[in-house]
């Protein structure tokens, strides 16, 4: 469980140690503080554990049901984290649970390219669980030579590329909603994005030739921006993007992007100093870049491709 909730291991310590080091007192307290308050496992935890017996023989006899169902009892859980502890008790024969695998495993088998729309819906019944599987079945049919056990449903590998691939979508799971008007375009809306893991409120753009040489030799271009499914963002929107140096830049969106369902970021000269740190200042090609949403309302981080990479093996390093 503290491997799923995730900021209870001390991974630097572990390694140190040859041993899990826990943060936050888990063991003892068996809470856990997060983004979204503290939860509390110190009965449903407990109750788990000395019903294991129970657990094991519902599940050897073919009822694995018989735990996702124990949920509205257990103070702390959720249908994603009884799916963890089934993961671990049947030693892998019932899949883990996560969304982002789920959205690859939906992408695969509707054979859409990356960056298209996924048509997602979070986990609610055990039917839906059931769906997942078949997915993931259509998968290892693919597939069949899998290293590890093979009790596993799914390798760890598989999993974790998944996990990765799940990323490179888009769901129409979530809108964002309209706060307080720029004050430069009084009748701009501005728009909320909050971030708790690698795509959530996250924006695709390319960057775009403009065909044009400056006095010194700078080939100008343009990052023009998929809209969201609430439409995000629309021209006059605005928007602060800050830099792997720690730069900020606050731009607006204008008309020009000439594409439906995209908008261009302008104006394209105030982001040069961010272009020359990462491109040729001479040449130009169709490359992908990423804006991922910080907590404050119309702020994102920017990332070019490679370090767009490396930010989700590094999440994925920590899964």
């Amino acid at each position: 469980m503290a491997w799923k909730i995730g900021g209870l291991i001390d991974h630097r310590g572990s390694e140190a140690h040859q041993k899990i080091e826990y943060l936050q007192n888990w063991p003892a307290a068996l809470t856990a503080a997060g983004q979204y308050g503290t939860r509390d496992f110190s009965r449903s935890i407990p109750f788990l554990a000395n019903s294991m017996s129970t657990l094991l023989k519902q599940i050897s006899q073919g009822n694995p049901r018989y735990l996702f169902d124990l949920v509205p009892q257990l103070a702390g859980f959720g249908n994603v984290y009884i799916l963890t502890v089934l993961f671990f008790v049947s030693h892998g024969r019932f899949p883990i649970y996560d969304r982002y695998a789920h959205i690859a495993a939906e992408a695969i088998a509707q054979d859409l390219r990356p960056d298209s729309r996924v048509h997602y819906r979070d986990l609610q019944k055990w039917d839906d669980y059931d769906r997942y599987m078949d997915l993931l079945r259509a998968i290892n049919k693919a597939r069949p030579e899998q290293p590890g056990s093979a009790s596993m449903f799914i390798s760890r590998p598989v999993d974790r590329a998944l996990w990765v691939y799940g990323h490179f979508f888009q769901t129409g799971d979530k809108s964002y909603p309209a706060t307080k008007p720029a004050q430069t375009y009084p009748d701009a809306p501005m728009r909320s994005a909050y971030s708790t893991g690698p795509s959530k409120g996250v924006l695709s753009g390319r960057i775009r030739d403009l065909c044009q040489t400056t006095s010194d030799g700078w080939r100008r271009r343009e990052i023009i921006v998929r809209q969201g499914v609430d439409g995000y963002p629309r021209e006059r929107d605005q928007i602060r993007l800050i830099d792997s140096s720690g730069a900020t830049y606050d731009l607006p969106f204008i008309k020009g992007a000439g594409i439906p369902g995209y908008t261009c970021l302008g104006k394209p000269g105030t982001l040069k100093p961010w272009f020359l740190r990462h491109y040729a200042a001479n040449k130009i090609d169709g490359v992908t870049v990423y804006l991922r949403a910080t907590d404050r309302p119309n702020e994102y981080r920017i990332y070019t491709g490679a370090e767009w990479a490396d930010f989700v093996l590094e999440n994925l390093n920590t899964k």
